[in-house]
């Protein structure tokens, strides 16, 4: 049904996105400052950019990281990339952006080290938690945005199309390998395991995260009213339950990548199977 969508709505869903991106950069940058451990995706550009000597801040590493991630893509589908595909170039750099102004609107946010352990641990926790909620704040709204998409994501539906394998399991491949691909620039570059680079907090980024998504997810339906011109009528129903007997188009990458999540059973029944607007 994107196809039935107004350009009016897709201006407002660009919009919305832009926005919303930068919640998600705010909630990641705000779980780095309780230095707990970084999310899985960025546990590369953020290891990298504490190596002494390295002149890239975390934003400008982020954008390197996926661009890669595009390149790659390129090179698997070849002529079956998508022409809007290439949008992931701008959101990449625009992520990146909001990547170093959130890690600096945050800096006043960091727990000191020397701080007291009885009382730094736990303002560190609480840090982590609050961050967390709001990158799935923002997690949430990107899905009920249902516009574009982070290379995060369309690195490993790139490679699910095509090894022909199952997008979930290929996700937590691609998550699971990139908190690895960090671990080894940790040891390489540091010569020891540190618990503020990867750590409880990218163990929150996979699950707390899932659990505040399924917080957040009944109640942003308002959302509708931003995105939605109200030229368009009346509007269907947005979620229907994936077992119910209404059909729906394919979901959309962004849908696909939540639900391959390690945390995808803690949404709500139904929620994975998105459906969008249009005239009726």
């Amino acid at each position: 049904m994107n196809g039935k969508r107004s350009k009016a709505e897709w201006l407002r869903r660009y919009a919305s996105f832009v926005v919303i991106l930068f919640v998600i950069a705010f909630g990641t940058s705000l779980s780095i400052r309780a230095n707990l451990g970084s999310s899985p995706i960025s546990a590369p550009p953020y290891i990298l950019s504490l190596v002494p000597g390295v002149n890239l801040t975390m934003g400008q590493l982020t954008i390197c990281m996926h661009v890669f991630f595009i390149t790659i893509q390129i090179l698997l589908l070849r002529r079956n990339f998508e022409a809007r595909q290439y949008t992931q170039i701008l959101v990449s750099f625009l992520f990146g952006f909001y990547t170093d102004l959130t890690m600096w609107l945050t800096g006043f946010l960091q727990i000191p080290f020397d701080i007291n352990p009885m009382i730094g641990y736990p303002l560190r926790f609480i840090e982590l938690l609050i961050g967390g909620a709001v990158l799935a704040f923002g997690i949430a709204c990107e899905v009920r945005c249902d516009s574009l998409m982070l290379a995060g994501e369309g690195l490993p539906l790139a490679i699910s199309k095509f090894l022909k394998k199952d997008f979930g399991k290929v996700k937590i491949c691609s998550d699971t390998s990139l908190v690895l691909i960090g671990t080894i620039f940790m040891f390489i570059f540091f010569g020891r395991w540190s618990w503020e680079m990867v750590g409880v907090g990218t163990l929150v980024s996979m699950f707390y995260v899932g659990f505040m998504v399924r917080v957040f997810a009944p109640h942003i339906g308002w959302l509708d009213r931003i995105f939605i011109p109200k030229a368009n009528g009346r509007l269907l129903r947005l979620w229907l339950p994936t077992s119910g007997a209404a059909t729906a188009s394919s979901p959309s990458p962004a849908c696909m990548a939540v639900g391959a999540m390690p945390w995808a059973r803690l949404l709500p029944t139904g929620w994975a199977a998105p459906v969008t607007t249009g005239r009726l």
